[in-house]
């Protein structure tokens, strides 16, 4: 037997005692359940709610209540309230529970996706519309709100992404020099490094670096307005969200990227010229065989990659916040999808490259 306590009809008392439904869950069929109300003079509207809840919870696993009501507290309730039709649908609801709970969440999970599908797919076409509309009317664009994202994007994450990618030429240098070092031919970290960082690792780097600084921000700035009911007012006014909010961050993440790209790349193969001139090897060499590794072809396929990681981040954080739930973590929550979104898509679309160019030869 579960013996649930009711002192007093206030709100705090009410809570702790929803609280107690956990426990009635819990229990095997034919359990009984003691409900003491012997403290109260008065039920209140909390009060009724909760005994209606707990009446369902009970008829749903078979359970008898039992109550201690010397006041007739109860009486009254079950007279104002219809507790046959609550407890049909709780019946229902466990046993479909009970006998489909594996089918029933991955129905669930799968319903989820597909909703959260057609929700970017439709966030995707609005943003196409609106971006072709501005390319027919220029003079609409926001071009004051793209700079000042292109500065926190870009500038502001210049110190970081420079860091990042001079720490990575220096790992590369170390670890690629420590194996051609026995061959004699560590001169050729220099070519390796070059082509790692133009084709692959340098927009690779930086777009993750981006996805988790600025598509968080997106998300979270859109988020917050949504919570704050601003995007409502937006629209009660006419301005479209999506013209005004995101297709300014969507620029400016495909402007910044591709600068912040270059910086890293530079970066590193400092770092890398620091390595091999540890292992006397002449700076000059060095960089004259980054220039017979590089080409304008491979600089550019690593640019093209670098804006189009860009575009993904901008897209897929601004989508995020557009679909904050309004709920206490709702803006969290948009912010980390914002993240992880960005960076699948990221490394998705990266080896998808990766396989056009292996079959084009590229």
């Amino acid at each position: 037997m579960i013996r649930i306590l009711v002192r007093d009809a206030g709100a705090d008392e009410i809570a702790r005692a929803w609280g107690d439904l956990r426990h009635v869950d819990r229990q095997k069929k034919g359990a009984e359940v003691l409900l003491d109300v012997s403290a109260l003079d008065e039920a209140s509207a909390a009060f009724e709610a909760f005994f209606v809840a707990l009446d369902r919870h009970a008829s749903a696993r078979e359970l008898v209540i039992k109550a201690v009501d010397p006041n007739g507290i109860l009486e009254p309730i079950r007279t104002r309230y219809d507790f046959t039709s609550y407890r049909g649908d709780a019946v229902a609801h466990d046993e479909s529970h009970r006998r489909l709970p594996i089918v029933s969440a991955i129905g669930k999970h799968m319903c989820g996706w597909w909703r959260n599908f057609m929700e970017g797919a439709a966030f995707l076409g609005e943003t196409a519309v609106w971006a072709v509309s501005l390319f027919r009317h220029p003079g609409r664009f926001r071009f004051r709100d793209s700079a000042l994202a292109f500065e926190r994007a870009g500038v502001d994450g210049l110190p970081i992404t420079t860091l990042i990618g001079f720490l990575l030429g220096l790992i590369l240098a170390f670890e690629s020099a420590a194996s051609l070092q026995m061959f004699g031919v560590e001169v050729y970290v220099a070519d390796l490094i070059a082509i790692g960082l133009f084709r692959e690792l340098g927009p690779l780097v930086t777009a993750i670096i981006l996805a988790g600084r600025s598509g968080s921000a997106f998300a979270a700035e859109i988020g917050t307005m949504k919570v704050d009911e601003e995007l409502d007012a937006l629209t009660t006014f006419g301005l479209p969200p999506v013209q005004f909010l995101v297709l300014p961050r969507v620029l400016a993440a495909m402007l910044a990227m591709p600068v912040l790209t270059i910086f890293a790349e530079l970066a590193g193969l400092v770092g890398g010229a620091i390595v091999l001139r540890l292992m006397d090897v002449p700076t000059v060499v060095f960089w004259n065989h980054v220039a017979n590794a590089s080409s304008i072809f491979t600089i550019s396929l690593g640019l093209a990659k670098a804006a189009l990681f860009g575009l993904l981040v901008g897209l897929i954080g601004c989508s995020a916040g557009m679909r904050t739930r309004n709920t206490a973590d709702g803006v969290g929550v948009a912010a980390t999808n914002a993240v992880v979104g960005g960076i699948v898509a990221i490394a998705v679309s990266d080896g998808f490259l990766a396989v056009l160019c292996y079959v084009f030869g590229i």
